[in-house]
């Protein structure tokens, strides 16, 4: 069962809320500036953090140095850490209270969610896997118009996976553990609460079209990365992650499909480091294996998906964009 707070407590916590007479578009700047300039305090406060910790030098910190330094690695992570929490989570529960007087209200965390549905968003998330892989490969092979500029971003792209790698190189059970909490924990809880639970909301707000604000904050959520030869992979994620949104009217279970997504790459980086696996998992749907294994993964991903949509439309009976439920 639901708990329901009664209409009139409802709307006395709106007319608290300090920012919630402000238009859509207003709502949206408002969050892009607050979002830069906090994600910029917190990445420098987990600089000196980090730097007065494993004693490094705040220009040594903030450059790229060599990830063959075990102490380097710690201290990035620390700033990554930090940063997503202060770039995603501390901003999402700020915006929420400001915008509605309520830190849980724009993320529909009390919608209720079911067992079986959980289950399927994981089956959905395993199953996607070969589309994905394949939607990469179709990215790579993109060029972009100015050879210098493909250039630069091949060269970034390459870095991003040499950082990655260093980051989720561990052959530790207690590493192995740490990197799931800051890549598949905090990063999907954070990035979701973002861009799924509010960025979302505030652009169907502002073009009034649910599927358009999807598609948008698809196209937000993946540049945000600034990996080009990465886009439409997760481009196609961030779609899969508002439809999650938008049908199952809460925000678990993007981030739980978030959190299944992230996590697979971290296990598979583990079990690489300790020699146990080859590259089979990004292969899976990759031309080695044929384009036809991403469309029988597109095929059993919908299936799921349809199975996920009619359990998970018994829970709620309200708009999905509303932030009031009540159980069927």
């Amino acid at each position: 069962m639901c708990f329901e707070f009664p209409a009139k407590i409802q709307k006395l916590v709106r007319e608290r809320a300090l920012l919630a007479g402000l238009k859509p578009a207003e709502k949206f700047l408002f969050t892009v500036v607050i979002l830069f300039i906090l994600g910029l305090v917190f990445q420098f406060l987990g600089a000196f953090l980090a730097a007065w910790i494993y004693g490094f030098g705040i220009s040594e910190i903030l450059s790229l140095g060599t990830f063959d330094d075990p102490k380097y690695i710690a201290a990035s992570k620390l700033i990554q850490i930090l940063g997503s929490i202060g770039t995603f989570i501390v901003p999402a529960f700020l915006f929420s209270y400001l915008f509605a007087g309520d830190i849980f209200s724009y993320f529909q965390f009390r919608n209720p969610v079911g067992a079986i549905p959980i289950l399927l968003t994981l089956a959905m998330m395993i199953s996607v896997i070969p589309f994905i892989n394949y939607m990469a490969e179709i990215n790579m092979r993109m060029e972009f118009p100015i050879k210098a500029i493909d250039r630069l971003f091949r060269t970034l792209e390459t870095e991003a996976e040499q950082i990655m790698r260093a980051f989720t190189a561990t052959r530790s059970l207690g590493g192995l553990l740490i990197n799931l909490v800051m890549i598949g924990v905090i990063a999907a809880v954070g990035e979701e609460l973002i861009f799924r639970g509010l960025l979302q909301r505030l652009l169907y707000e502002l073009v009034k079209n649910v599927h358009v604000a999807i598609i948008l904050t698809a196209l937000l959520f993946s540049a945000f990365h600034f990996q080009f030869f990465s886009f439409l992979p997760r481009f196609v994620l961030g779609i899969i992650l508002g439809y999650l949104m938008f049908m199952g009217r809460s925000i678990w279970y993007p981030i739980i499909a978030h959190f299944v997504n992230n996590a697979m790459g971290v296990i598979y980086y583990y079990f690489n480091s300790r020699g146990s696996v080859n590259d089979m998992l990004e292969e899976i749907g990759t031309s080695s294996m044929m384009p036809m294994t991403a469309l029988i993964s597109l095929l059993v991903f919908a299936f799921f998906f349809v199975l996920w949509y009619y359990r998970s439309a018994g829970y709620i009976t309200r708009s999905p964009l509303s932030g009031e439920t009540e159980k069927d």
